[in-house]
């Protein structure tokens, strides 16, 4: 069985066959020249989308290590002053 357009070119001259061939190509190329603009906004996204993940995984790293240590990472007591703890 044959679509509409297979019967319209069955029965074409080869004037329309080349107008056909022309059209089908120019439509190719529109959709070519479309693709690139794409790929280019995916991959602009993508790296946003990769930094903004690899900020916020580093913010709640913070955090976590802060709760580990509730004094901020700080030593305790006089220590931070440059005491030595010991015998000597």
């Amino acid at each position: 069985m044959q679509t509409s357009q297979q019967t319209e070119t069955g029965h074409a001259t080869p004037e329309q066959l080349l107008k056909l061939l022309d059209a089908q190509l120019a439509a190719q190329r529109n959709k070519r020249a479309v693709r690139p603009r794409n790929r280019a906004t995916l991959l602009v996204t993508a790296t946003v989308f990769i930094i903004v993940a690899a900020g916020i995984a580093l913010v709640v790293a913070q955090q976590m290590a802060l709760q580990l240590h509730p004094e901020g990472g700080r030593p305790a007591g006089n220590a931070a002053m440059g005491e030595v703890h010991g015998n000597f």
